[in-house]
């Protein structure tokens, strides 16, 4: 957990430089926090070789799935705050379409996190998909709570 805390707090160093070298470093550190993520995830499911590529491999298309649609859903939500300094009559029109298009990109988003968990048991006992749920929690607690500078607990 220590090379965890060193990690996140390149991330937040890097974010006290240049805009690019922001962009770069938390690029780079991202790579590393996916990894040592990657490697403590391997720990915890006990995962043999065969496991671990399957693994992981549908993790990868999964979360490359999800990465798409927030991508999608943090444009739209820019659109949106783009549409509050807009001097068109009918913007309301348009901002209730693009409510309803965020709701139901987060619906999507669900469901594919929930397609995901559901397609692992060919893979994962029921046991390491519990594993994995907490394991999935509790990492992204720990980075929230060491890039907010609070004490693990």
């Amino acid at each position: 957990m220590k090379t965890l805390v060193v990690i996140v707090s390149l991330l937040v160093l890097a974010s006290l430089s240049y805009p690019q070298q922001i962009k770069e470093k938390m690029l780079k550190n991202k790579g590393k926090l996916e990894q040592l993520e990657k490697i403590k995830l391997m720990e915890v499911l006990d995962l043999n070789e065969d496991e671990s590529i399957r693994f992981f491999s549908r993790r990868n298309e999964s979360r490359k799935e999800i990465n798409e649609l927030e991508d999608k859903l943090n444009e739209l939500i820019e659109d949106m705050e783009d549409s509050f300094d807009s001097d068109d009559k009918n913007i309301e029109a348009s901002q209730k379409r693009m409510i309803g298009e965020i709701i139901t990109l987060r619906e999507n988003i669900e469901l594919k996190r929930k397609q995901f968990i559901e397609s692992l048991p060919d893979i994962l006992t029921t046991e390491q998909i519990c594993k994995f749920l907490v394991f999935e929690k509790k990492f992204k607690e720990e980075i929230r709570n060491v890039l907010l500078g609070k004490k693990h607990m």
